[in-house]
């Protein structure tokens, strides 16, 4: 079980429930894989946003809206060096594979704290008292969760330093070897330009394609090329 984390703030925790309706306009989660050279499942789950000003500010879990972050009939990846949140950029240079590594963060993927370019700038990501860690197969808790403060840069789903900057906000990113999928519920907070809060409850599932199906995929894409192509002579 990884627990351990680094922080770089000490003394602060954000609001988990914020009632007030919000005019920032979050449009839900989303999922993208990532490719590696290491043998692992691995997705970047992603906070959307449509609306230029927004700022992503906690992901929850409360006894109303549970947070769970799980994999599906199988288990999470977590790296020896790893910890819960994103990776240091040196870290990251000694051992590649960490680079891949299961955590959850708001903006940043590898956290350049050298300067050399490596990553992103800065890394303000906290969890709130209680939080649990990831087990073997799940991080579950209704009590808990990680923040940044409101109008922190890597909170902007825009700004193209960190991560996307097209309207989604990295809030995890998982790992497994051995399972057939990923999927979460959370209570997404998020506040608007003029510092008004709100929040809902998201859900994503990400289903890993079968080593079969990616094989049948390929060959109907170069079964297409072909038709195209005689099609054309």
């Amino acid at each position: 079980m990884k627990t351990s984390c680094y922080l770089y703030l000490a003394g602060c925790c954000a609001p988990l429930i914020l009632a007030t309706p919000a005019n920032a306009t979050f449009t839900g989660l989303s999922t993208e894989a990532r490719t590696n050279a290491f043998g692992l499942d691995v997705i970047s789950v992603y906070a959307d946003f449509d609306r230029p000003g927004d700022q992503l500010t906690a992901i929850a879990g409360t006894p109303l809206s549970p947070l769970n972050l799980s994999v599906i009939g199988g288990t999470f990846y977590q790296h020896a060096f790893g910890t819960d949140l994103a990776p240091l950029d040196t870290i990251v240079a000694m051992f590649p594979s960490l680079a891949f590594d299961t955590f959850v963060t708001i903006g940043v993927e590898i956290f350049d704290i050298d300067g050399d370019g490596g990553g992103q700038p800065q890394n303000f990501t906290l969890m709130t008292p209680g939080w649990p860690g990831f087990g073997p197969g799940s991080l579950s808790t209704m009590i808990s969760g990680w923040f940044v403060l409101p109008f922190s840069p890597q909170a902007n789903p825009f700004d193209p330093t960190y991560v996307a900057g097209d309207g989604r906000t990295l809030i995890a990113q998982l790992a497994t070897t051995d399972g057939t999928g990923f999927e979460g519920t959370m209570l997404v907070s998020f506040m608007d330009s003029f510092g008004v809060p709100g929040s809902t409850q998201a859900t994503f599932t990400h289903v890993i394609p079968a080593p079969g199906t990616l094989v049948l995929l390929g060959l109907a894409g170069l079964f297409g090329r072909r038709r195209r192509r005689f099609a054309g002579e």
